[in-house]
């Protein structure tokens, strides 16, 4: 068995985590919102479709660096060189992190190694993450995603494991606090631990009537019967042939007497079923991201003390590696309707939070698929994004990529002088950098933390900048 510690960064004078705060606290409201995969290009492109921005265009913002511990050594030791990123095209393709060891840096303040979810590099340290600092500061916290609730982005929210791929202990972690709880074997692997106070709202995919590669049907199970015997836990599942997925979660986390809520929804590749770039496509048998947003915060409002909730549209990123410009959008919209669904309750004078008791971060957690202008190229807009040019999106040779271009004489080849309006350019994550807004009482807080200048994107900070800033608003008097 390895020795483990178990690191709590900037607030070593804590040993031990406890349930209850020490002291009470201000009411206070920290938000953190992942679009996962998203990047400048993906926002131009969303922008170009519905010729409006985002909710949060005009918030203070900075571009964040991604980088991992694996991309540290792929690089000679440097994470990211701003540099090479806009002289070399194919630098940031070359080494990136993944979604687990990103989350980790954002949640924890330390790097990690890919696929380490709450655990340093080596798997040697387990490391303490917000949400556990705001348990033990008397805060209540959630965690919302569109993907499943055991994947790689909400899992570190609330799970230690070394490997990414044990998703039914980290399941099993995140409900009933302690990793193997309901068997062992394939996916029971990894664990470091049982993990004090659950988060008291748990909403996403992975229900295993659909897709059991995430939660078992042992799990949901127990789960169900748990709820059953608990009067005070909710458990709002997909039900095929109830387009009322939206409805009957709302429903829930309005009762009073919820104080635990579980909401399990998805399709058959995991997810909540695919949004389109025209609102088509989405099932109603699942929640929108808005509604269960609202959800979370209905019941999470109801903490004097406030709390911290995670909210990730996960499924950015799966489109973004598919190359498919019409989900990453649609997606994408579904991402910002969320943020819209907070700003209202931030401004909504019968709710107890207000922009001077609130932080509000937008983010992702890294770049997926190298969306650019064209093959190759860089620094430059893309171009029309509409019904009609998301018609010509279709892989071009010889990469298999997928562009959107006017392919005049049918030959698959993106040729000179034919108009090309996007391009994707991997399958896979890119170390770019990417953008962060936030907006709220202590959103001056990331100016502090600017790590270097970037030649194009300008002041950026580190992607372990948003732990240290999460964590300040937590400690302040």
């Amino acid at each position: 068995m390895k020795l483990r510690a178990f690191i709590f960064p900037a607030l070593a004078a804590l040993l031990l985590l406890s349930c209850c705060a020490p002291e009470p606290v201000p009411p206070r409201y920290v938000i953190l919102f992942i679009s996962d995969g998203w990047g400048y290009e993906h926002l131009e492109a969303v922008k170009n479709y519905t010729g409006e921005d985002p909710v949060y265009a005009d918030w203070d913002s900075w571009a964040v660096s991604t980088w991992d511990t694996d991309t540290r050594r792929a690089n000679g030791g440097v994470g990211y060189d701003p540099e090479k990123a806009w002289s070399e095209f194919d630098y940031v393709a070359r080494a990136a992190t993944d979604s687990a060891s990103a989350a980790t840096a954002m949640y924890t303040g330390f790097k990690a190694d890919a696929g380490n979810l709450g655990t340093g590099p080596g798997d040697l340290m387990r490391l303490a993450c917000i949400r556990e600092y705001a348990e033990y500061f008397g805060l209540a916290s959630g965690a919302v995603t569109s993907v499943p609730v055991s994947h790689a982005t909400p899992a570190a929210w609330y799970a230690h494991n070394d490997d990414r791929g044990n998703g039914y202990a980290v399941f099993d972690e995140g409900v009933w606090g302690v990793p193997g709880s309901t068997g062992s074997g394939e996916g029971y692997g990894g664990g470091c631990g049982g993990s004090c106070c659950p988060p008291a709202v748990l909403i996403g995919a992975g229900h295993p009537g659909w897709n059991s590669d995430y939660v078992s049907p042992a799990q949901l199970e127990r789960l169900a019967a748990d709820c059953r015997d608990y009067g005070v836990w909710r458990l709002v599942e997909r039900v095929a042939g109830s387009p009322d997925g939206g409805a009957r979660l709302l429903e829930a986390a309005e009762n009073p007497r919820t104080e635990r809520l579980f909401g399990l929804f998805g399709g058959e590749d995991g997810c909540f079923d695919w949004a389109l770039a025209d609102g088509s496509g989405a099932s109603a048998e699942n929640p929108t991201l808005a509604e269960c947003t609202e959800a979370a915060l209905a019941v999470l409002d109801r903490d004097p003390e406030g709390f911290v909730l995670l909210v990730e549209g996960g499924a950015v990123d799966w489109a973004s590696h598919a190359g498919d410009m019409d989900r990453m959008i649609g997606e994408e919209r579904e991402f910002d309707a969320a943020v819209r669904a907070v700003v209202d309750w931030v401004e909504d004078p019968s709710t107890p939070a207000s922009w001077d008791d609130t932080l509000v971060i937008v983010t992702g957690d890294h770049e997926c698929g190298y969306l650019t202008a064209g093959p190759g190229i860089r620094g430059v807009p893309l171009g029309e994004v509409s019904p009609r040019t998301l018609g010509l999106e279709r892989p071009y040779d010889p990469s298999g990529l997928r562009a959107g271009w006017e392919d005049g004489d049918a030959d698959g080849v993106v040729d000179s002088g034919e108009a090309v309006y996007w391009a994707w350019n991997s399958h896979g994550h890119t170390n770019s950098l990417i953008p962060l807004y936030a907006r709220g009482e202590w959103a001056g807080l990331f100016e502090g933390y600017i790590a270097a200048e970037d030649p194009v994107r300008g002041p950026y900070l580190d992607d372990t900048a948003i732990f240290l800033v999460m964590l300040g608003v937590l400690m302040e008097d």
